[in-house]
């Protein structure tokens, strides 16, 4: 199954709700949990378990039927108010955004005028759960001698398994080339970089590949 960057994701009807902006991983055994979607300039970014992928199309990936609509599912960024005195100290925004998981917190002390909090700045926080990594697609790719060789353009997992088997890396501009990297020469994984085990010199000598 391919994850590809900027891949439509539409529901089982066909109803277009987004595209793929993040993949996100379990950090120990490499599996595909959850899918990022992003909805748009004002829709913000949700956070889809791999699980309801029906069907990979080349234009995108279906989701199979359920009986969620897409704004019942966790918002992958939300934002807190934390006092400047006490920054361990956090507050939601309650009519506008969503914590996970749940717990519904009072708001502080003199309450908010037009959306700002005497006393309060924003924090925003991303909704994975603690062990497991949301990768940008876009994300850079570091050899281990630490050049920059490219950025991911597809993850590949096991359509069973959801194991990361490859990754896809673009390098370039107008006439891009790629390359298949196998998972295991992965070593790290972060946000925005994938760092590999080889260095560039190597990975310069796999042939080039052609996303289909």
């Amino acid at each position: 199954m391919r994850f590809i960057k900027g891949a439509d994701v539409s529901t089982a009807k066909g109803e277009k709700i987004g595209t793929i902006s993040r993949i996100v991983i379990d950090a120990k055994t490499r599996d595909v949990t959850d899918l990022v979607v992003d909805k748009g300039l004002l829709g913000g970014e949700k956070v889809i378990p791999v699980g309801l992928v029906d069907i990979e199309k080349e234009d995108g990936i279906m989701l199979r039927e359920t009986n969620q609509g897409v704004d019942d599912f966790i918002d992958y960024e939300t934002t807190h108010f934390v006092s400047i005195d006490r920054p361990d100290e956090t507050y939601e925004n309650v009519e506008t955004y969503y914590w996970y998981p749940p717990v519904n917190y009072p708001l502080p002390p003199g309450g908010m005028f037009m959306g700002v909090m005497p006393g309060y700045v924003p924090r925003k926080e991303t909704s994975i759960p603690e062990g497991r990594i949301a990768i940008a697609q876009g994300a850079q790719v570091l050899s281990m001698d630490e050049k920059h060789i490219g950025n991911v353009e597809q993850v590949i997992a096991d359509s069973e398994t959801n194991h990361v088997t490859h990754v896809v890396v673009g390098k370039g501009f107008l006439l891009k080339e790629h390359k298949l990297v196998p998972a295991h020469w992965v070593t790290k994984v972060d946000d925005d970089k994938i760092y590999l085990s080889v260095e560039a010199r190597l990975f310069e000598r796999l042939p080039d590949y052609q996303p289909e």
